[in-house]
């Protein structure tokens, strides 16, 4: 609503006239399709970056660092809330000419408006600071400049967090004093989410996959019982059934899933049709909707690679279909061969293991991630309905490359644990983290573990075999321990090695095992062992590709993908596979 106040570089704005047109054929598009659309308009506050405003002030009720995006806020005048006031009735004007169906004003999640109404974020001492009818003065304000501009028929609907899990900020009572009091000011809608950037995790604002499922259905329930105008529930709500059943417990009247929308467009028709086993369900990984937006990067999705590339990557039947060998069945292995059996190759895929979803598999036995076993199944599913074979326990080999005789061969052999020239390593107590999570080590050894490796493997290795082992240590090299984690998600996953009593010794530079135990630099620079029953070695992965050149012996189409070219994350591995299946 302002074109210098923004969160993100890349936000879409309704600061002037010039960019209705645009907007205009944006909504014909949608309504041509028979869908509505609302246009949220906020101001960030002081949850912005200087880079995001190209320079220009942060501003905020009161100058308090949010600690995401650590720009030293500037208190915002009185004359300026009078400007802001009016460009968002300005806001709400291009709107409704732009064609969309509604407008909602965002008031949560530690923007501008809700840090106003909010005692964590206020501490102004005029007419906009203090008891509750100075906080909301300025959204009073803004409504009523929007409504004079819509007119009294276009709906304005409000955003609000309904806790904000921070100290010292708003707490669910006061939240229904403002329900009642956004339904008296006029609002047609309340739209109830949580939190602000300075929530501690996992209680975001974009939950990962360690908050609970559903986390704002209480204060939903209550605000619906409250008010007579819809209600719109949202947060970690990823399945059709969960949110058809809180629709019949009454806790809301709408329920939103935008990021289940990003996973899978597909996903309300899919419900409609019945076909849920087909569906590809938001992981709350936040890998690809969220992290991207900090270093000005296009949002995607590792669940679909395909988000926001729609418009340049075609599906479209090839004229000649290639008999593809996919080797792998790991995430690039099994997105490409989604994508070339969807462009209409003929596909089949070989996997050494029992099983599919490569180190994929393993991550989801560590807490809190249990669905990202999800993933697989759905691909599994999906493959399965192309027609596409999986061969399980089967080492592809060169006569098995011949003997197939493919026009394609994509390797997607990922990667294998490194092992490094650490003496002792093949010792009959040591074992790789991914066997350890997978049941293939027995770790109910009575006596230490030790886990030499500092990166998310390591500490979610060591948290799993904690729940029934009290005295596990991770060692790693790092001064830093889930360097290779993104920030919220590696908060979350230290508050579980909290939990379960996971004592760190970072910086410490692994050097063998012996009968006496794990041995090590520590951090005088002297050696130091502790005793260990069991070592588990994380020390990260190296790629595996062995087949390369026997397919091209055979084969003039070789792609080589994933993990199998450099060891990366999934979000890596699905683009790969992705891109993959569209080259062939």
């Amino acid at each position: 609503m302002q074109h210098y106040d923004k969160g993100y570089e890349r936000i879409p704005g309704a600061y002037k006239d010039e960019l209705i047109e645009a907007n205009q054929k944006f909504t014909a598009r949608i309504h041509e399709l028979g869908a509505k659309i609302f246009c949220q308009i906020y101001h960030p506050g002081r949850q912005a970056t200087t880079v995001a405003t190209e320079c220009h002030d942060v501003v905020a009720p009161t100058p308090i660092v949010d600690p995401v995006c650590m720009a030293f806020p500037r208190t915002i005048t009185v004359d300026e809330i009078h400007q802001v006031v009016k460009d968002f009735g300005q806001a709400a004007r291009r709107v409704k000419e732009m064609g969309f169906d509604g407008v909602e004003l965002h008031c949560a999640h530690g923007y501008l408006l809700s840090e106003f109404l909010s005692p964590y974020f206020n501490k102004r001492v005029d007419e906009y600071g203090g008891c509750f009818e100075n906080r909301v003065r300025i959204v009073k304000e803004v409504y009523e400049a929007m409504r004079a501009e819509v007119g009294p028929d276009f709906p304005i609907t409000v955003r609000l967090s309904g806790i904000e899990y921070t100290p010292g900020g708003r707490t669910e009572a006061e939240t229904y004093e403002l329900a009642l009091w956004f339904e008296e000011m006029g609002f047609d809608g309340i739209h109830v989410t949580n939190s602000s950037y300075a929530s501690a995790p996992p209680m975001q604002a974009i939950a990962p996959m360690h908050a609970p499922h559903a986390l704002n259905m209480e204060v939903s329930e209550q605000i619906k019982k409250l008010v007579n105008i819809p209600v719109i529930l949202t947060n970690r709500i990823n399945d059709p059934r969960m949110a058809e059943t809180l629709l019949r417990m009454d806790k809301a009247d709408f329920i939103g899933m935008a990021r289940g929308s990003l996973c899978d467009p597909h996903l309300p028709n899919k419900a409609k049709a019945g076909e849920l086993d087909t569906s590809r369900y938001c992981l709350g990984c936040l890998q690809g909707c969220e992290f991207p937006l900090f270093f000005n990067q296009e949002v995607t999705c590792v669940a679909n690679p395909g988000v926001g590339v729609e418009f340049k990557d075609s599906f479209d039947k090839v004229d000649s279909p290639k008999k593809v060998m996919v080797v792998g069945a790991g995430p690039a292995g099994l997105f490409a061969a989604e994508t070339a059996a969807k462009r209409g190759h003929k596909v089949e895929v070989y996997e050494a293991q029992e099983d599919i979803g490569g180190q994929y598999r393993s991550a989801a036995y560590s807490i809190g991630k249990g669905e990202l076993a999800t993933l697989a199944a759905s691909l599994r599913t999906s493959l399965a309905n192309l027609g596409v074979p999986i061969h399980l326990n089967c080492e592809v080999t060169e006569d098995l490359i011949r003997e197939v005789a493919p026009d394609t061969v994509v390797l997607a052999t990922g990667a294998k644990p490194n092992t490094p020239d650490i003496p002792g390593l093949d010792r009959d107590n040591v074992a790789i983290a991914e066997d350890v999570l997978l049941g293939r080590v027995d770790y109910t050894v009575e006596g230490p573990i030790v886990v030499f490796g500092g990166g998310k493997v390591a500490c979610e290795t060591a948290t799993h075999v904690a729940q029934i082992n009290h005295d596990v240590t991770v060692v790693a090299r790092r001064p830093m321990l889930l360097t290779d984690m993104d920030p919220i998600n590696a908060q979350c996953q230290r508050s579980y090695m909290d939990q379960y009593g996971v004592k760190t010794r970072p910086g410490c530079p692994p050097k063998a095992v012996t009968d006496e135990g794990a041995v090590f630099t520590n951090e005088a620079g002297e050696e130091e062992v502790l005793p260990a029953a069991l070592v588990i070695s994380a020390l990260g992965y190296k790629p595996y590709n062995p087949l390369e050149d026997a397919a091209r012996k055979f084969c003039d189409e070789v792609l080589v993908i994933g993990s199998a070219v450099e060891e990366g994350d999934v979000m890596s591995a699905t683009k790969d596979g992705y891109e993959c299946g569209l080259r062939i």
